[in-house]
């Protein structure tokens, strides 16, 4: 055929970028696992949802205030911890999926000392 050799490399090359690009995109263990933004926004939203449940006294909206001023950075910390030391898909699953507080720390028993002590210093101090 005249002119089949000719586009031979290029079909090579579009085929070999394409196997690459498939490669690529396979290598993810769990496509299904939840990002680490996720698991801030499973953590903002359930402690949030726990303080509008709590019925405080007037001694107590002070705390509760500062308490939601703190979620935010807290929420980030939680991203951080989780994007930095590599939280595993059944973890972040177990997170997101949780529906309270008691649950999302059972699942945070999952990771390993090494993640706790980096959520650990990512979390903001409540002193300041």
């Amino acid at each position: 055929m005249p002119g089949a050799g000719s586009e031979n490399p290029v079909v090579s090359r579009a085929l070999i970028t394409f196997a690459l690009l498939a490669a690529l995109g396979g290598c993810k263990r769990n496509p299904d696992a939840p990002p680490c933004g996720a698991v801030g926004a499973t953590f903002f939203t359930l402690s949030n949802d726990a303080l509008a449940k709590a019925t405080p006294d007037r001694s107590d909206r002070d705390l509760r205030r500062a308490v939601e001023d703190q979620l935010p950075a807290m929420r980030d910390a939680i991203v951080h911890a989780c994007t930095e030391s590599k939280w595993s898909a059944d973890v972040r699953k177990c997170l997101v999926q949780a529906k309270d507080h008691v649950a999302f720390e059972a699942c945070e028993q999952q990771l390993s000392d090494a993640q706790r002590q980096a959520l650990d210093r990512a979390a903001p101090d409540p002193t300041n």
